[in-house]
């Protein structure tokens, strides 16, 4: 099995879907909502009502990453008014226009230190802003700038390995098979709502609806884990049952196991 981006749904989330999932399920949600996955969050023009209604409903963290290479002035600062001990993450690999725009495309390295120190100015009381720089040869000379300019503007710095792979993600390791541990732990950083309510069994998938777990603008995220098939691959994760063809899970922990050694190279 070969999935591609195109198999997946494209489209940005409303408000009115928000709503729906909200009322069904996040009303006394606590925990962290990233507003980001696969895609760009300040494409999307409603997201500064999609924060304001987060924030008024929930009891949620929120976590926007972006590559902040837009010239908006306006949008910026009314996202960041909404903000509140929340986390704002900088996806930017280098420290120059031509380093950066060697794996982002078309990325303005002058707009993202302009927006940046917006964030700078305007960044809202506990809110945690940092800057996630990928690891690539030809970004490693300027690793030392980019947490130069962190440490002098109260940026916490980290980084980690870049890496592309063509039509199918990296997926994490398959364990030992050992019945106190899952079969893949993954799931338990980020369960994923698409934009028009399915819910994905991760953050690192990609592929066709026929794999989601349900629809949360019209089940509740308990009744998917605790009845459908979020319960499902629940099970099967932790060695409950061994799983059916239906579970994306399956498919991904088998290929994983065969293919280990070809993902290492």
């Amino acid at each position: 099995m070969r999935l591609k981006l195109k198999d997946t749904p494209k489209g940005m989330l409303k408000i009115e879907s928000l709503r729906d999932i909200c009322e069904i399920s996040l009303k006394e949600y606590r925990g962290n909502i990233g507003l980001y996955n696969w895609g760009e969050p300040f494409l999307n023009p409603e997201l500064q009502e999609i924060v304001k209604y987060l924030k008024e409903n929930t009891k949620s963290t929120l976590i926007i990453n972006s590559n902040f290479s837009f010239s908006d002035d306006t949008r910026l600062k009314d996202v960041l008014s909404h903000l509140n001990r929340d986390v704002i993450i900088i996806s930017c690999d280098g420290f120059s226009q031509e380093t950066c725009e060697k794996y982002r495309k078309n990325v303005d390295f002058d707009k993202i230190i302009h927006n940046i120190k917006i964030i700078i100015e305007n960044r809202p009381p506990y809110t945690t802003l940092m800057w996630q720089y990928l690891k690539f040869p030809w970004s490693l000379n300027e690793i030392d700038d980019a947490k130069k300019f962190c440490e002098n503007n109260n940026i916490i710095f980290y980084s980690g390995t870049g890496g592309i792979t063509p039509d199918y993600p990296m997926f994490p390791t398959p364990v030992t098979k050992n019945p106190d541990k899952m079969r893949c732990e993954f799931f338990y950083n980020t369960l994923v709502i698409n934009f028009d309510g399915e819910v994905l069994p991760c953050c690192a998938y990609y592929g066709p609806n026929k794999y989601s777990l349900g629809n949360a603008r019209k089940i509740s995220l308990e009744d998917i884990f605790t009845k459908y098939k979020g319960k499902e691959m629940l099970d099967y994760l932790s060695y409950k049952t061994t799983g059916n063809d239906n579970l994306f899970c399956k498919h991904c922990m088998e290929r994983n196991s065969k293919e280990l050694d070809s993902w290492k190279n």
